[in-house]
């Protein structure tokens, strides 16, 4: 499995370096208040694939930091949950403990004497 995805990744990478040599020509682009960007077309390829790549990153970023954030909340209520435990069960068996030498059952209802 291993080899099949090296061999697409190398397909892929000669498919777009092919791409990148054939597309060498000068462009120009339009930009905002008649600035124009003189560049090779592949240049300008390149920068659009940035520039959605660092949007997409951008508008992910937000949900991750609050995930990242519940995470850590949820990782400290854990390092505590034993120690709260513990001292629940020894309360548990603090209330549970024989009276007078005889068991307390579990089964009945009713107030404690």
């Amino acid at each position: 499995m291993k080899l099949f995805a090296w061999i697409v990744r190398i397909v892929v990478f000669v498919l777009l370096f092919v791409l990148a040599l054939r597309n060498t020509a000068e462009a120009s682009l339009q930009l905002f208040f008649n600035a124009v960007w003189h560049a090779p077309l592949i240049l300008i390829l390149f920068a659009a694939f940035v520039l959605g790549a660092v949007a997409a990153l951008a508008s992910v970023a937000p949900g991750l930091m609050r995930q990242r954030m519940e995470v850590a909340k949820l990782r400290r209520a854990a390092a505590q949950a034993p120690a709260s435990a513990a001292a629940a069960a020894s309360t548990a068996a603090a209330a549970s403990a024989p009276r007078d030498g005889k068991p307390v059952p579990y089964n009945v209802v009713g107030p404690k004497v």
